[in-house]
């Protein structure tokens, strides 16, 4: 191995297993919760949805007016100019308006809708923040097993080599022993870059670079779901999924749309009272209370409510379409989670074995090529094997932890303290 590889590699596998820089899982969530943009955008929008439930509401309280005017007035032939000044002070209060009362049970409904969402985006940052963490790891993993597997290649490289020049071995199996090499150093230049572009989209979450991350111990647990019946996680997913019941409050908005649409063709009624003073009349200074009710009823408006009416039930039908076909994804989506979750059990468990088989053939194969009854390819082969068998298994431990959050995501239950618990079996590399 050439010195500049060497030391290139060794760098980048130590910073992969210093704990001096090392950031955890939780670090990056925070980071991330910080600065995400989508979280902040879902914020915002929760933020308008409080202040149009507000603006709604207002129409519904004592809506109070005080006004005044002066004027200045010359007249022709008169010898003074002739001022007055007015004031009034109105009050009203809405008895009875369907439009108004329904427009606000709508906002209502929304900001339920968008509370959800807001939700949502949450947990949505929590699986994101733990999907391109553990693509770090992974990628860190493929990078140490790449530039093992190379070293221990380039290792047989040499003593084919030597073989070959001392008559032991043709050199066919010197070309063999260089091509498997050359495809082990393609591999490791490959792991070194999909590394980097793993930690570059920690960073696009997080806006924080790391140096290392912590890894997950080897003995973190492996286990089945939780109860371990598919149709309790559905039934879970169906109450406690947020978008579903960000859905079902939109439909909820498209209820109370449609009613406030027909309310048009309802009167409306209110209570009034005005205070006003006139400065200068004929016979002096005026003041005047007015009190009254005061109802109105569109009789025709070109058919506007009407259209209104059928565009609003037009809008109802979609939201029902759109919510009914959310129910059947998040179904899916559970189903699938939980089954991925039961196989991922038993295959890090086959991943695990399969590591105990490829032990065993290298080194039955090792003593076989010693003795001369392997050849190097099979040598080869059996080094790779075992290397391809330790990426699968971490990265079947991997897809565990992932799916294992996914299916507490469509169940609506991925909390802060899920990724603490997780948090909690990851460890400095060298402390493993």
């Amino acid at each position: 191995m050439p010195a500049m590889r060497i030391l290139v590699f060794s760098s980048l596998v130590w910073l992969m297993s210093s704990g001096l820089w090392a950031a955890d899982l939780m670090q990056a969530w925070r980071d991330a919760a910080l600065q995400d943009p989508q979280l902040m955008a879902e914020q915002a929008r929760f933020e308008q949805a409080k202040a149009r439930v507000a603006q709604t509401s207002a129409d519904l309280l004592p809506q109070i007016e005080l006004s005044g005017r002066f004027t200045h007035t010359d007249r022709d032939g008169a010898p003074d100019a002739f001022e007055n000044f007015n004031t009034s002070l109105t009050a009203r209060q809405l008895l009875f308006d369907g439009r108004v009362w329904y427009a606000r049970q709508a906002e209502t409904q929304a900001l339920k809708s968008v509370a959800a969402q807001l939700q949502n985006a949450q947990q949505e940052l929590l699986l994101r923040v733990a999907q391109a963490y553990f693509e770090v790891l992974k990628a860190e993993d493929n990078l140490r097993s790449a530039g093992a597997e190379e070293e221990a290649i380039e290792r047989q490289l040499g003593q084919a080599k030597e073989q070959h020049e001392v008559g032991l071995i043709a050199i066919t199996g010197v070309l063999e022993a260089q091509a498997a090499y050359d495809a082990a150093r393609a591999a490791r230049i490959g792991a070194e870059g999909a590394l980097i572009i793993s930690y570059d989209g920690l960073e696009q979450i997080t806006g924080q670079q790391y140096d290392a991350l912590h890894t997950l111990r080897a003995d973190y647990p492996v286990e089945p779901p939780q109860p371990s019946d598919r149709q309790y996680w559905i039934d879970l997913a169906l109450d406690q999924n947020l978008s579903l019941q960000a859905l079902a409050a939109r439909t909820a908005v498209a209820e109370q749309a449609v009613s406030a649409r027909r309310a048009g063709h309802w009167p409306s009624v209110g209570l009034f009272a005005e205070h006003s003073r006139n400065s200068e009349t004929l016979a002096g200074p005026e003041e005047q209370t007015v009190l009254g009710v005061q109802a109105s009823l569109e009789l025709y408006g070109g058919g506007r409510t009407s259209a209104q009416v059928r565009e609003s039930s037009f809008a109802l039908e979609e939201a029902r379409a759109g919510q009914d076909q959310t129910r059947r994804e998040v179904i899916q989506q559970t189903r699938s989670l939980f089954t991925q979750m039961s196989t991922d059990v038993l295959g890090v468990q086959a991943r695990a074995q399969a590591i105990r088989s490829a032990e065993s053939a290298l080194q039955a194969t090792r003593t076989g090529y010693e003795v001369g009854t392997r050849n190097l390819v099979e040598l080869l082969n059996a080094e790779r094997a075992l290397w391809a068998a330790r990426r699968d298994y971490d990265a079947a431990r991997y897809q565990y932890v992932l799916s294992q959050l996914g299916l507490l995501r469509v169940t609506g239950q991925l909390a802060v303290d899920d990724l603490q618990s997780l948090n909690d079996w990851l460890v400095a590399s060298q402390d493993q």
